[in-house]
């Protein structure tokens, strides 16, 4: 499961940091930047952090994930911005096309594919 290992990854890097940056009260809330390019399931990233902070000082914390679109830049022509996207009858997803819609040469991946764990929401702490 992938995305158990990425949320291993992103709970042992937030404990390392709380530790040398401890925070006054309870984390509540982790807010993390998921790159569009990234093939995971959030429920599946949700699941695993929820498994994965049990008894531990992030226990109960929700992971808030937000969405970063494909931007990329072309050295060829210069264009710099959201990649074309292609969508066919059905499918469920829109596939980033990671060639550059000026000029259709490829093109350098700026954002969005990134996992990285960008804030948090800090509540009271217990018994306060």
């Amino acid at each position: 499961m992938h995305e158990y290992s990425l949320a291993q990854a992103l709970l042992a890097g937030l404990q390392d940091h709380l530790r040398r940056n401890p925070v006054p009260g309870r984390v509540v809330k982790v807010h993390v930047r998921k790159g569009e390019l990234l093939s995971l399931s959030e429920w599946a990233l949700r699941e695993a952090w929820r498994l994965l902070t049990e008894g531990t000082e992030l226990a109960g914390s929700e992971l808030v994930l937000e969405n970063v679109p494909v931007r990329v830049r072309c050295p060829a022509c210069g264009y710099a911005g959201e990649a074309r996207r292609l969508t066919e009858e059905g499918w469920h997803i829109a596939v980033p096309i990671l060639s550059c819609p000026r000029c259709g040469s490829p093109v350098e991946v700026l954002e969005g594919r990134d996992l990285a764990i960008v804030g948090l929401t800090v509540g009271e702490a217990p018994g306060t």
